[in-house]
């Protein structure tokens, strides 16, 4: 190769380097159209899709419209307590503790679930599956955690100032100027010193509703059952039974 052609040899590859290490170009423009796909907005049905649909849609019906038990009341939630309150965390509790083998051989104390979870009253009479899920539309998870005394102490403070009566089972709070003036649970003086078990949901246990105090567990354990189906099954046992469902209230949560 002559001088001549190794320097624009040279000049060649250096201009090469020099472009190659430039930004790449950031310039452009992206058009588009919004199309709403509704029933307004595409014109005629795709009649196979619709034949499809159809079909899930009657099978789903047939399932939600399913009897499960019958009531002998209207069962609404209420503050500080109500019957919807206590009906749910009472039956939640229950099918907790058939759920729950402890390794430390220490069963839950009590079960607090929130007012807000309960969407729409049972009725007196026929419920199906459909209202349970109008009741709980949510996916949430029974779950146990560990607290200390102290954290435990935060939540019944915390429920002493709610403007709304949380879904509490297995403990019984007196409140007198937004404090605790008593706090029994399992019948027994709350005893700062040491560990309870709280049966919740798992919304709560990761601080939904301003539950702050779940937070800091000393221990996290899922019972692998969702809320809703444990209310299912506690009114698919009672109508087996040949019973109706019902409750009561009882003071579980009074002001002095």
């Amino acid at each position: 190769m002559t001088k001549t052609l190794k320097v624009i040899a040279i000049i060649g590859l250096f201009s090469f380097l020099l472009y190659s290490c430039k930004s790449p170009e950031t310039d452009f423009r992206l058009q588009g159209s919004l199309i709403l796909l509704d029933s307004i907005n595409v014109d005629g049905i795709d009649s196979v899709q619709y034949q499809i649909i159809q079909g899930y849609r009657a099978e789903l019906a047939a399932e939600m419209g399913r009897l499960l038990v019958y009531s002998e009341q209207v069962i609404e939630r209420g503050t500080p307590e109500g019957l919807l309150n206590n009906f749910v965390a009472d039956l939640v509790l229950e099918k907790g503790h058939q759920l729950y083998s402890p390794a430390d051989e220490h069963p839950i104390d009590f079960c607090l679930l929130n007012y807000g979870g309960l969407r729409v009253p049972l009725p007196k009479g026929e419920i199906t599956f459909e209202r349970v899920f109008e009741l709980l539309p949510f996916e949430n998870e029974m779950v146990v955690i560990t607290l200390s005394g102290e954290k435990i102490l935060e939540l019944f403070q915390y429920l002493s100032v709610s403007s709304v009566g949380m879904p509490l089972a297995g403990a019984r709070l007196t409140i007198a100027n937004g404090q605790p003036a008593s706090i029994l649970i399992q019948d027994q003086e709350f005893d700062i010193k040491r560990n309870y078990k709280v049966l919740t949901s798992d919304y709560l246990a990761g601080g939904g509703d301003s539950m702050g105090f779940f937070l800091q567990p000393l221990n996290y354990e899922l019972l692998g059952m969702r809320v809703r189906d444990a209310i299912i099954h506690h009114m698919q046992q009672v109508h087996k039974r040949g019973e109706r469902i019902t409750s009561q209230l009882d003071g579980r949560i009074s002001y002095l």
